[in-house]
Parts: C-alpha cells; sequence; structure tokens
C-alpha cells in the first residue's frame, strides 16, 4: 500500500510540475505574442515615415524647382512674370498625378502664387 501512495504522491507532484511549466509557457507565448504586435507596429511605422520621408524630400524639389524657374525667368528690368508662368504650368504638365512626386503639385501652385503676389490660400494639410 506504501508503494501505491508513494507512486501517487509521486504522480501528483509531476503533474504539479507539468502544470506550472505549462503556464509559464503559456506565459511566454503572451509574450512574444505582444512582441510580435508591437514588432509589426513598428514595421508599419517605419513604412509610414519613410513615405512622409519621401514626400517631403518631392516637396522640397518642388520648391527648388520653383526658385529655379524664378532664376531663369528675371532680367534686368525685374520678372518677366509670362515666362515665369509658362515654366511653372510646364513644371506641372511634367509632373505626374499619381506616386510620390504628386506631393508636388500644391507646394508649385502656393510658391508661384507667392513669388506673382497672388493671395495663397492656407493649405489644410499643413
Amino acid at each position: 500500500m506504501r508503494d501505491a501512495s508513494a507512486q501517487e504522491l509521486l504522480l501528483l507532484s509531476a503533474l504539479q510540475q507539468c502544470r506550472i511549466e505549462l503556464a509559464a509557457a503559456r506565459g511566454d507565448e503572451a509574450e512574444r505574442a505582444a512582441t510580435r504586435r508591437d514588432l509589426e507596429a513598428a514595421r508599419h511605422r517605419e513604412e509610414a515615415l519613410q513615405l512622409e520621408l519621401v514626400r517631403e524630400r518631392e516637396r522640397t524639389e518642388a520648391v527648388r524647382l520653383v526658385l529655379q524657374a524664378l532664376l531663369m525667368s528675371l532680367w534686368r528690368f525685374g520678372l518677366r512674370r509670362r515666362l515665369f508662368r509658362s515654366r511653372i504650368a510646364r513644371l506641372g504638365r511634367e509632373t505626374p498625378d499619381e506616386g510620390p512626386q504628386s506631393a508636388r503639385h500644391p507646394v508649385l501652385l502656393a510658391e508661384a502664387r507667392r513669388v506673382l503676389g497672388v493671395m495663397v490660400r492656407p493649405d489644410p494639410e499643413a
């Protein structure tokens, strides 16, 4: 009889140990799942930041293009407005309507209006 109760105690002890290990494994899995979610969120933030960086570079390029058009339209008596407008119109036609370069359109318009002294409406995205 003693052997049977000793075996039962060993089995109960082994069962208790298995339950403890299972609980620890479940806790570790929950931590790994949380880490995976954090990594996925970080990946999405990185992609969004890279896209915003590309857009910002395109907006900067648009300002550079407006300045270049301004410089090419200056002569000794001042700004040749018709030449400047035609250069900006050409830049607008050459700029794609989709993709990252499309961010140039509002900047080209706003900066050209600023150069020409036309009232600039506030940008709702800014």
